[in-house]
């Protein structure tokens, strides 16, 4: 009761998580996508009075220099006004000196020099009052414009102060807002996230798994006989005590007989025995003897009755065992899952290639191609903690990852598995391999390799590339 409220508990946990970090990223795009939008416009904004300011700036500056060349101008009038009216009063104060009786009598000459001279020094002095009027006028107007102006830069600059101030303040009034809002779109991507895949599993389980159970098995060779043993089994298939793997296996060497092993599994041999490099397993199948690790093999001759031990030297997990095809027999197995072989030298085992791309169970299991290898001989097979041999009966189930290899006059299927919690929860995969159709066994290792079977999401471009291998049957 404790591991299962502790489970609840710890899905809960996952699922407020998985909420949480929902909630987190949709937040964030909304809020940088908001906030972005705003900053964007504020900034256009303020761009635009930053424009008007220097414009106006560029203005001030226009009139300023206008008024100056003006006042320059008025300037110089004024001085050559002043010029002008100087020498004329200079003249006029000098007839006055030098005539003092002449000046007093009307009409004379004199008299009415300095007339002239009165009236043109008046006009003179009215010019310059025009041209002094004017310059004020200009001061008081440039004065009056530029006050405006500073009036207007005054209001625009408070009006980016603003701008600025709304680009500086804190955010989290903002940010409150848009949890409020994207909130329930959050809580909805959950229950998808949550319920989708619950769907997905219930689709294939309900739907997919009995569409598929029903369609014909696979049977290779029909007529091929079944009578495969391991004479390494303690016990036999039929009593359910067919386990045939040890960390180690010692075989004796018919007269005529050649054991072809990859060199990590050979760990000790006769001084007598000779041995030398067969470079692949099967000429007929180079590319499967390549990408199968059965190339550049030791070839180890008899040598009387002294046992040739086989074990796997680098690998502390891996067992072997030995499966034994009379002749006439044979057996569906995957060269990769084979250490090496013992054969007639007159006589090898053969090796036969048979493709089933019609059949719904090829591709479920994602192998295309199925190699089968006829007796007589000897397979020697390896698997993770060790290989059991089984006789198929009426019928039986295995994990599909644990396969190594059958029987190939058996019915091979897949079938769904056993209960849908075990399915959801992962702890068992959708289909498990199926084999019926009458007397004839098949060949499993006890806990599958990981390395091997984690697919084609595994392990990223090596899961991908074991898939592919499958799909050849290697």
């Amino acid at each position: 009761m404790g591991k299962f409220l502790s489970g609840i508990f710890k899905w809960l946990i996952r699922q407020a998580a998985t909420l949480l970090l929902i909630l987190a990223v949709l937040l964030a795009g909304a809020w940088l996508k908001g906030e972005l939008k705003k900053a964007g416009e504020l900034g256009t904004d303020r761009a635009a009075l930053v424009a008007q300011v220097d414009a106006l700036v560029q203005r001030v500056e226009e009139l300023k220099r206008n008024t100056q060349e003006r006042s320059r101008k008025v300037e110089s009038a004024l001085v050559n006004l002043g010029s002008i009216l100087d020498r004329t009063r200079a003249e006029r104060q000098r007839l006055w000196d030098e005539h003092p009786w002449a000046r007093k009598i009307p009409l004379s000459e004199v008299s009415m020099r300095l007339t002239a001279l009165d009236a043109e020094i008046a006009v003179y002095e009215k010019a310059a009052g025009k041209v002094t009027q004017i310059k004020e006028s200009a001061e008081k107007e440039l004065n009056a414009l530029l006050m405006q102006k500073q009036s207007s830069m005054a209001q625009i600059n408070r009006q980016i102060a603003g701008i600025d101030d709304k680009l500086d303040q804190a955010f989290f009034g903002r940010l409150a807002a848009v949890i409020y809002r994207e909130l329930p779109t959050a809580v909805g991507v959950l229950i998808g996230i949550i319920l989708l895949p619950i769907g997905i599993k219930a689709f294939f389980y309900f739907i997919v798994a009995p569409w598929a159970a029903a369609r014909p098995p696979i049977r290779l060779l029909p007529s091929a006989s079944g009578r495969i043993l391991s004479p390494s089994a303690q016990g036999t298939p039929q009593d359910g005590r067919g386990r045939m793997s040890a960390v180690s296996q010692a075989i004796v060497l018919g007269e005529n007989q050649e054991l072809l092993i990859q060199p990590e599994y050979l760990q000790s041999t006769s001084l007598q025995a000779r041995k030398n490099t067969k470079w692949l397993l099967n000429a007929s199948f180079p590319f499967s003897s390549l990408l199968s690790g059965m190339f550049m093999l030791t070839r180890v001759s008899p040598a009387g009755a002294e046992p040739v031990v086989v074990a796997a030297t680098k690998d502390p997990l891996s067992e072997v065992g030995i499966i034994d095809l009379a002749d006439g027999a044979a057996f569906v197995c995957q060269p990769r899952s084979l250490a090496g072989v013992v054969q007639d030298r007159s006589n090898p085992i053969r090796i036969s290639r048979h493709w089933r791309l019609g059949s719904l169970h090829a591709w479920l299991t994602l192998q295309l191609r199925f190699l089968v290898f006829h007796g007589p001989g000897q397979l020697v097979m390896k698997g993770c903690r060790g290989i059991r041999i089984e006789s198929a009966g009426t019928g039986r189930l295995i994990n599909q990852a644990a396969t190594l290899g059958f029987s190939a006059n058996l019915d091979y299927a897949n079938t769904r598995c056993e209960t849908f919690v075990s399915y959801w929860t992962g702890k068992e995969d959708l289909f498990n391999d199926l084999f019926t159709g009458g007397s004839g066994v098949y060949v499993y290792e006890e806990i599958p390799d990981l390395k091997r079977t984690s697919g084609i999401a595994g392990r990223g471009l090596e899961g991908f590339t074991d898939t592919l291998l499958k799909v050849f049957g290697v």
